[in-house]
């Protein structure tokens, strides 16, 4: 009797520890409506900037981004990121140009970009969060 409690015991705890394991992969790198209202409301933002400051509306997109994968479970600088899920993304190479001209932005003094470049660096980062499944009206 003891060995059956015991047994039985044994077995609850494996099978809540294989469906906890379980929920935890199914929901890893899985953009949550939460995550998408944040990426929207964060995106307006970015674009209510470009035309005043185009450098900081492109350091801002790139933050997003960055900040979004690490919601995803993707660990290590936004680089690091884009080895490990950049197969995930349509324009891989767009976003290493963006990703790229945003360290640009961050170590070259008086580095500047005009509102077009910006633009189409902008269009970039919202096609992978499009990729990602986060869509803008």
């Amino acid at each position: 009797m003891e060995i059956t409690l015991i047994f039985l015991i044994i077995f609850f705890i494996l099978a809540v520890f294989i469906s906890i394991t379980v929920f935890i992969l199914a929901t890893k790198h899985k953009v949550t409506e939460r995550h998408k209202r944040f990426v929207r409301k964060e995106w307006a933002k970015i674009i209510q900037i470009k035309d005043l400051n185009p450098n900081a509306a492109l350091m801002e997109a790139d933050k997003l981004f960055d900040h979004l994968l690490t919601l995803l479970g993707y660990t290590g600088g936004l680089g690091d990121k884009l080895k490990k899920c950049g197969s995930l993304f349509h324009d891989l190479n767009g976003l290493w140009l963006a990703h790229k001209t945003r360290n640009k932005i961050a170590h070259e003094i008086g580095f500047k970009l005009n509102v077009k470049e910006c633009d189409s660096l902008l269009k970039k980062f919202k096609h992978a969060f499009h990729d990602l499944g986060v869509t803008f009206k």
